[in-house]
């Protein structure tokens, strides 16, 4: 198909634009008619506005109650962060926590890393080896072919499909 030919399709759908455009404006307009009868039209978008006012009071309580929540949340927290760590010795046992908990963090962050290394070369050494890429064949109602076999002659393909079907 040479670029003329090309042109004069892209023409064609062009001109068939407005008629397409109009149906859809008709279409739009039955729907309108629809939802929102002639006779009834002003009364009906009212109670729409009504509706999304009401929906987003609502929503408006329940962000307000969240937000509460969260305080009060945070507020427990602090509350039980004093308890467990005391003003006058504060210090002495964050330092407890550290010494107690800095094995199980290095330990974790060793088997993280073992594992985030392993993981990659994996995927990039192991994990790509036998793997041929497919794709849908043109022209075969979904039948599947190795990707490269096309790439490299794709008019070797399409000359083989066209001989196939006669």
């Amino acid at each position: 198909m040479g670029g003329e030919s090309i042109m004069k399709v892209v023409m064609e759908k062009l001109k068939e634009l407005p008629v397409l455009l109009e149906n859809f404006r008709g279409f739009l307009a039955e729907g309108v008619e629809k939802v929102f009868p002639a006779d009834s039209r002003e009364e009906k978008i009212r109670q729409w506005i009504q509706v999304g006012e009401s929906i987003m009071k609502v929503v408006m309580e329940k962000l307000k109650e969240l937000l509460l929540l969260l305080k009060n949340f945070g507020g427990f927290l602090v509350e039980e962060l004093e308890k467990v760590f005391p003003a006058g010795s504060r210090e002495e046992k964050v330092r407890q926590w550290v010494q107690v908990g800095k094995p199980f963090l290095i330990h974790g962050l060793a088997i993280f890393l073992l594992y985030s290394c392993l993981s990659c070369c994996f995927r990039c050494c192991c994990g790509r080896r036998g793997v041929v890429k497919m794709m849908k064949a043109p022209g075969r109602g979904g039948q599947r072919i190795p990707r490269a076999g096309f790439q490299s002659d794709p008019s070797a393909y399409f000359r083989a499909l066209h001989a196939d079907r006669r």
